[in-house]
């Protein structure tokens, strides 16, 4: 029960951009029943307090020329601000409960969606979503364009429009990082998410609590993320029993950077150590896709069980004479994830549903994995590429 005891109070914003909040009310008893608790996720944390709740977010890359940590007051409405100084002295101040909210990554509109908060989406990339109904919403005008977190920062100009509660940014990049900044100084509440730098897939599951964070929905956030915690646990347990342990590789096709891009040791690379097999190009490097020619994949992989990768056919791949050297290529395994897909509209659902529903990914590779652990599983996201240089070479 929250005792409420205030009348008012009020946001004001300096020049800037910084939120504060002044009030003429006494303290608000709010015990926050409902919390989250921190596991997985690295880039960020969150505590409790009488009236507010402070959310931590930090991230750090040399490579990507990020340095951010900042902490973020949020104050249950009709509560009185703490008072600014010291370690909150940089604190940005909102209100919660939030109603309305931009994002531009379908992985942050793939969580509010999860968390029920569909009608309150007013503005995300565009139209190249997989989700029906969030596809119809846009098709009938009522969520807006802001145009797409790896093509563009958003637009200022739509966003002031808009006036929505607050604008979760994918902040992939420095740039990304200076248009947080300038959102800020015309009065947008913007607030950089950092999901996509972790190396986990339940370190990557949990900002769904960090989403529900504004919109006072940690009960759902909890509930949800428990369930699916605890499916992976029971799947990665189920796999780690067998004692004989395929071997994969996953890669994307084509690559701006070499023959191929990899993943060595990213947040896709961690669902094959999870679903039991063995990540035969891991290594100690960077925990992004990194681009490996013909001549290091061959000598890498040419042994590997299990072959991933999103292209669904291998027309533009190197020739048969080189792809049959692989053996997973010879035995017909070589499957993409590109199932769930709407060409019609560009949208990938492997881009959207796995970043918070990783137990579905992880029931998908034990069933490849170990067929026999689960007989009457359906694939989801993965299917069997088209090999036509493999048909071709056998006529």
């Amino acid at each position: 029960m929250v005792a409420i005891t205030s009348l008012y109070a009020c946001e004001q914003r300096s020049s800037s951009g910084q939120a504060t909040i002044t009030s003429t009310t006494r303290t608000v008893q709010d015990t926050f029943a409902a919390q989250v608790n921190i596991q997985h996720a690295q880039h960020f944390s969150v505590s409790y307090h009488e009236g507010y709740k402070l959310a931590h977010i930090r991230f750090q890359s040399e490579q990507r020329d990020i340095h951010f940590d900042q902490k973020i007051v949020l104050l249950q409405k009709g509560a009185t601000s703490p008072e600014l100084k010291e370690d909150l002295e940089d604190a940005w101040v909102m209100e919660v409960p939030l109603q309305t909210v931009a994002a531009n990554d379908d992985g942050e509109i793939t969580r509010l969606n999860a968390l029920g908060l569909t009608e309150q989406i007013v503005a995300m990339g565009g139209g190249g979503i997989y989700n029906v109904e969030l596809r119809r919403l846009w098709e009938q005008k009522k969520i807006t364009s802001i145009g797409y977190s790896f093509h563009q920062a958003p637009q200022p100009e739509v966003l002031l429009i808009l006036n929505s509660d607050i604008l979760l940014l994918y902040a992939y990049d420095h740039q990304r990082l200076q248009s947080l900044n300038r959102c800020r100084q015309l009065g947008i509440n913007a607030i950089p998410q950092f999901a996509w730098a972790e190396p986990s897939f339940l370190g990557k599951a949990e900002w769904i609590k960090f989403t529900a964070l504004f919109f006072n929905k940690e009960k759902e956030a909890e509930e949800l993320f428990t369930q699916i915690a605890t499916r992976c646990e029971e799947l990665m347990h189920l796999a780690a029993a067998q004692e004989m342990k395929p071997s994969a590789f996953m890669l994307y096709h084509p690559s701006s950077e070499s023959d191929w891009s990899a993943h060595r040791n990213d947040f896709y690379a961690s669902f094959l150590d999870a679903a039991g097999a063995v990540n035969i190009l891991a290594d100690k490097g960077p925990t992004h896709p990194v681009g490996i020619n013909n001549e290091m994949l061959l000598t890498k992989g040419k042994d590997a069980d299990f072959w991933l990768i999103n292209s669904t056919n291998d027309e533009d791949w190197p020739p048969a004479t080189y792809l049959q050297a692989f053996q997973s290529y010879q035995k017909q395994n070589v499957f993409h994830y590109q199932k769930r897909t709407r060409y019609e509209h560009d949208a990938y659902d492997w881009y959207e549903t796995p970043k918070v529903r990783p137990d579905l990914v992880l029931e998908d590779l034990v069933s490849i994995f170990y067929p026999e652990l689960l007989p009457d599983h359906e694939l989801l996201f993965f299917e069997k590429v088209k090999l036509n240089k493999h048909a071709n070479s056998m006529n």
